[in-house]
């Protein structure tokens, strides 16, 4: 199973995540992201990125 995290971001007073559309391969990227976009805008939202499941399967090694 192969992960992706997804940057999503919740307005205050709300526990629904809203997708931004936006996916990465790894939580690193993920997270400069989230730093990026908090640091352009005057953000009234919080940014999480959150790990799913890709769809993808890791080719088995035997």
């Amino acid at each position: 199973m192969k992960m992706i995290f997804v940057l999503v971001y919740f307005i205050p007073g709300t526990f629904d995540p809203i997708d931004t559309g936006m996916k990465f391969d790894t939580l690193d990227e993920c997270n400069d992201a989230a730093f990026e976009m908090s640091s352009d805008f005057d953000m009234r939202y919080s940014l999480q990125c959150i790990p799913q499941d890709s769809g993808e399967r890791l080719p088995k090694i035997s």
